[in-house]
């Protein structure tokens, strides 16, 4: 498996831009943007030390382990399921996605952009 199919999801899902990871990122930024101010003589984490404590909660909702890569967690995902009784590595694959009632709107519309595109190209429209 290469190191970008990684990270999509069997449902076409590019895990970067997923909510969670999304705000992870950001919340890692803001946390490092406000310790150099602090460095600086800012004093926003010593005036609310719960800013520091708020941000790492939100840090801590980044995936360590894509789904693919997290046996567990896959194990009930009935999407990864479905694509291993077709023998595809994800829904753009399938003979059966414009007729699919698994997917909801959203991951169908990135199965057919996959589909279109191809992982490279996919990948691309996100950088």
């Amino acid at each position: 498996m290469t190191d970008k199919l990684k990270l999509i999801a069997y449902c076409g899902l590019y895990c970067p831009k997923c909510y969670n990871m999304k705000i992870s990122y950001s919340s890692k930024n803001l946390l490092n943007e406000l310790l150099s101010a602090q460095k600086k003589g800012a004093t926003y984490l010593q005036d609310d030390p719960s800013i520091k404590k708020i941000l790492n909660k939100l840090i801590d909702l980044e995936c360590i382990k894509f789904c693919r890569d997290d046996v567990k967690k896959s194990m009930n995902c009935s999407i990864k399921i479905c694509c291993d009784g077709h023998d595809v590595i994800g829904c753009w694959e399938c003979p059966d996605l414009n007729s699919c009632k698994k997917l909801k709107k959203q991951f169908y519309d990135n199965c057919s952009k996959l589909k279109k595109l191809g992982i490279e190209e996919y990948i691309k429209q996100y950088k």
